[in-house]
């Protein structure tokens, strides 16, 4: 299985670094990056290959950089992974995908299940938000293979301190959920 994940926002955060907590130093694109890289360490260590762009996408790809759906669609993967981290006030991890009722559902609610099954014992207020259509984002709409957006949790909220104290945990939920997933296909 070929795994393209794709860790959300400009890599270095320029020109955009998404979601940022001043006050405990976070960055999503920094959280991202981490979570994205060891989620594929892992995916590798399970057999997969792995490719991985960290790349601009607000409101489509900016000019200079590469174009995440359509590197993702030429190197014909399997599955996409798109990494982020919300703000705005809430708490817990949410996956959107195209459709609920395709293969991307049945990709969403594995790595929803596993985040949430994974988190919830380090902090029982880490909600489960749930899968969610979503048929605006490119990432979800212009891909060929079965796509998900994940949404790590709030980096304004409780959930900062999980985003900086358990990257790892969230890595091996994702890689999990992936390969709970590639067991339904």
């Amino acid at each position: 299985m070929l795994v393209f994940i794709n860790p959300g926002h400009a890599q270095g955060g320029m020109p955009d670094p998404g979601a940022v907590n001043m006050e405990a130093n976070l960055r999503e694109c920094d959280i991202a990056i981490t979570v994205g890289s060891l989620t594929g360490k892992y995916l590798e260590e399970a057999g997969c290959k792995v490719k991985l762009l960290q790349s601009h996408n607000l409101a489509g790809e900016s000019p200079g950089y590469p174009n995440v759906t359509d590197t993702a669609n030429i190197s014909l993967a399997d599955v996409f992974l798109s990494i982020h981290v919300n703000a705005g006030g809430g708490r817990g991890a949410e996956t959107f995908c195209y459709w609920r009722y395709g293969a991307a559902g049945r990709l969403a609610g594995c790595i929803q299940a596993q985040l949430v099954q994974s988190l919830q014992p380090f902090d029982k207020g880490y909600a489960d938000r749930g899968v969610k259509e979503n048929k605006s984002l490119c990432v979800l709409r212009e891909t060929c293979m079965p796509a998900v957006l994940v949404e790590l949790g709030f980096i304004d909220s409780a959930d900062v301190w999980l985003l900086k104290e358990h990257q790892e945990d969230m890595a091996k939920a994702l890689s999990l959920g992936i390969m709970d997933y590639w067991k339904t296909v």
